[in-house]
């Protein structure tokens, strides 16, 4: 096999094609599923509640969402880019977090007669990497 196609992780034989790419670097499915939430779990236990979580813990949480969105049919979606630049009141519990994300953002100065925008909550816990849709208010 191609030296380009082997996964990063020291000693994996995987002789798998498709391969996942982490900071730039490809690995096999598992060692890709194993960093990532490393990571994930890392960033999250070490955020200090009384803060907003790191931008890079938004992006983990943002980008595990959109790989799995099909675990999550059914119920309303989010995007990497609405959790990282659109989240907001981040608070922190035992191992989970409820935060709020704004859709459809509209600017109000254009003077439409029917600007709203959606605000929603969620919640994401990190012992079993699911999120709940908590609610949603139109403002």
């Amino acid at each position: 096999m191609k030296e380009s196609f082997l996964c990063k992780n020291p000693g994996c034989n995987s002789q798998e094609l498709s391969f996942r790419l982490y900071d730039g670097q490809q690995f096999c499915n598992d060692h890709y599923k194993e960093i990532f939430s490393a990571e994930l779990i890392s960033l999250f236990e070490g955020w200090v509640e009384t803060t907003e979580p790191p931008d890079r813990l938004k992006y983990l949480i943002g980008r595990f969402y959109s790989e799995n969105e099909t675990a999550f049919i059914g119920k309303p979606s989010l995007t990497k880019a609405i959790v990282q630049k659109r989240s907001y009141g981040w608070k922190k519990g035992k191992d989970c977090a409820v935060f709020s994300v704004v859709r459809n953002p509209v600017d109000k100065r254009l003077g439409y007669p029917y600007c709203f925008e959606d605000h929603q909550t969620w919640s994401f816990c990190i012992s079993g990497l699911t999120f709940t849709f908590l609610s949603e208010e139109r403002k």
